[in-house]
C-alpha cells in the first residue's frame, strides 16, 4: 500500500508554484504595497483634485454671472449672501423698454397769408391788415405775430380772436389761429400740389350793445343754453365765425362742431341766416329770426 501511495507522490521540484495572491498577509506589506483593486495615494489625489475642479466648473455654470453664489457652491470666498426683499424695501421694477420718438422731418416750403379785419375801409372795400409770405422754417425760430384789430368806428363791437380757413387732411376747416402763429400750426395746413401752403385769417367780432336788427344766436351744449348778439360790423356782408365762440365740454366726450335744425354741421353763419325768407326765397333784410343751434358729441 505504501509502495502504491508513492506513485502518486510528485517530487519537490515538480510541485506547482503558491499563487502570487498567497503572498504576504497585509499587515506585514510595506506600507506603500497597492493591493489589488485599489489606487495608490497619489492616483486618488489627483481623481479627487479632478473631481472637484469639474463640479466648480459645473456650479458657475449653473449659477451663471452670481459670484457670489458660485462662492457659496464651491465652499470658497467669504461673499455675503444676498439680502432679501422686504416689506420695507419692495423688488427694484425695471421699466419696459420704450424706443425713442422718431425725429419729426424739417418744415420745408412757404406760407402765404392774408389778413382781414372783417370790416370796411372808407372806400368800402374790405380792409385787408397784412399778407405776405414766410418760410416754413423760418418759423419755427420766430413765430408769426399777427397785427392787432383795427376796432370797428359805427358801433361798440368785441374782438373774438382770429378765425382762419385753410386745406387739411379731411378738407377745409375753419378754426381759431393761435397768435403767434407756430410752426406746428402751420404744419396742420395742407400743401398744395407745389408744396406751398395758404391760409386767410378774418378778425371775429361780436356786437356788445343793442341792434335794431338783432341777431339772435343761441348755442345749446344738451345742457346749457346761452344766447348771444351776434351781429358783426360788416352787416348783410359779414359772417359769423362760430370757431370764436367758446367750445363746450362734456366728460368722456368730444366736442366735434355745431348743428343747425336740419342737422347739419355749420362752421360759419352768413348774415342771411339771421333774416327771414320772402315767398320767393329772397332774405327779407327788414325781418330777424332767431337762430339756435345744438352741439354735436363724439364719444371719447
Amino acid at each position: 500500500m505504501e509502495e502504491k501511495n508513492k506513485e502518486f507522490t510528485l517530487a519537490q521540484e515538480h510541485a506547482a508554484p503558491p499563487p502570487e495572491c498567497a503572498a504576504l498577509p497585509p499587515e506585514v506589506l510595506p506600507p506603500d504595497t497597492v493591493l489589488p483593486g485599489e489606487a495608490s495615494a497619489a492616483e486618488s489625489a489627483a481623481a479627487l483634485k479632478k473631481k472637484t475642479a469639474k463640479w466648480k466648473k459645473i456650479a458657475i455654470m449653473l449659477v451663471g454671472l452670481s459670484a457670489m453664489t458660485a462662492v457659496a457652491v464651491t465652499g470658497g470666498g467669504t461673499a455675503e449672501d444676498p439680502v432679501p426683499a422686504t416689506p420695507d424695501t419692495p423688488p427694484v421694477q425695471q421699466e419696459p423698454y420704450v424706443p425713442p420718438e422718431p425725429e419729426p422731418e424739417p418744415l420745408t416750403g412757404v406760407l402765404h397769408y392774408t389778413i382781414y379785419n372783417d370790416t370796411f375801409d372808407d372806400s368800402g372795400v374790405p380792409l385787408i391788415l397784412a399778407e405776405g409770405t414766410v418760410d416754413m422754417a423760418a418759423l419755427s425760430d420766430t413765430p408769426l405775430a399777427l397785427p392787432q384789430p383795427e376796432t370797428p368806428s359805427d358801433g361798440s363791437y368785441a374782438f373774438l380772436g382770429w378765425a382762419g380757413r385753410y386745406d387739411t387732411a379731411g378738407g377745409k376747416v375753419w378754426t381759431t389761429v393761435p397768435d403767434p402763429l407756430t410752426a406746428d400750426f402751420a404744419a396742420s395746413i395742407r400743401p398744395g400740389d407745389t408744396g406751398e401752403r395758404s391760409i386767410v385769417l378774418r378778425a371775429a367780432w361780436r356786437l356788445t350793445e343793442q341792434s335794431r336788427y338783432p341777431w339772435s344766436l343761441t348755442l345749446d351744449d344738451g345742457v346749457t343754453a346761452v344766447t348771444y348778439e351776434a351781429a358783426v360790423p360788416m352787416a348783410s356782408g359779414g359772417n359769423v365765425y362760430l370757431c370764436a365762440y367758446p367750445q363746450p365740454t362734456r366728460d368722456g366726450y368730444r366736442f366735434a362742431g355745431w348743428l343747425n335744425a336740419a342737422g347739419e354741421r355749420v362752421d360759419l353763419l352768413p348774415a342771411s341766416a339771421f333774416f327771414a325768407k320772402t315767398a320767393d326765397g329772397e332774405t327779407d333784410w327788414r325781418t330777424t329770426v332767431s337762430v339756435t343751434l345744438t352741439a354735436d358729441w363724439e364719444k371719447a
